[in-house]
């Protein structure tokens, strides 16, 4: 894997301790997911020719996602599918139809309350402590407040582009936190069975 080669080639070089290349290991991993889900969220956008909307979404999805939290696949390769399905939805479903701003404008209503309510999830090999539950919680009902406010200011402007992209944002948290509170539930009852 890359990433260890990486954080083992600074190490050999001397620039970081043994304790500290798993601290690298870690944020070399995580600025690859960061890549690769800027990389997938402006692929997508492009098939669909919304480049702009693309951007935007993947600015206002990256700090909802991160505290609201949801399904969490096995792999990367899991992951990076899931995801790649969740964008093309979402992306086809702007693009194929014809909506209007009050068609948005409910949409993004019911998944943002599907947001508040459910958020934040947690996933089968990182339970949520209730200091984690508040804290992640309150995150993502803050995140979720400034893009709602957004949202409404798109709405009223008629920001076409920004309308779309947080309604796409709200929908994919929204899929996220079903699909990771199913997982979850699956995920207890097969443990209680064992």
């Amino acid at each position: 894997m890359l990433v260890d080669r990486m954080a083992d080639s600074i190490y050999k070089e001397g620039i970081i301790t043994d304790e500290e290349r798993e601290i690298i290991r870690f944020g070399l991993e995580s600025l690859e997911g960061n890549l690769l889900g800027i990389v997938l969220t402006l692929t997508v956008g492009i098939c669909f020719k919304q480049a702009g909307e693309a951007l935007l979404l993947w600015l206002l999805l990256f700090p909802l996602r991160k505290n609201a939290g949801g399904y969490h696949a096995a792999t990367k390769t899991g992951c990076l599918f899931a995801s790649a399905v969740i964008l093309i939805m979402a992306f086809m479903f702007s693009a194929v139809f014809e909506h209007t701003m009050i068609f948005y404008g409910i949409c993004a209503l019911v998944a943002g309350c599907v947001i508040w309510v459910m958020a934040p999830v947690d996933n089968p090999s990182k339970k949520l402590d209730a200091v984690e539950y508040k804290v992640y919680r309150r995150r993502t009902r803050i995140a979720l407040g400034i893009e709602g406010v957004v949202f409404g200011l798109a709405l009223y402007f008629k920001w076409e582009m920004a309308v779309r992209s947080i309604c796409m944002t709200f929908f994919i948290v929204s899929v996220s936190l079903f699909m990771g509170v199913t997982k979850f539930t699956i995920s207890s009852k097969l443990e209680r069975h064992r």
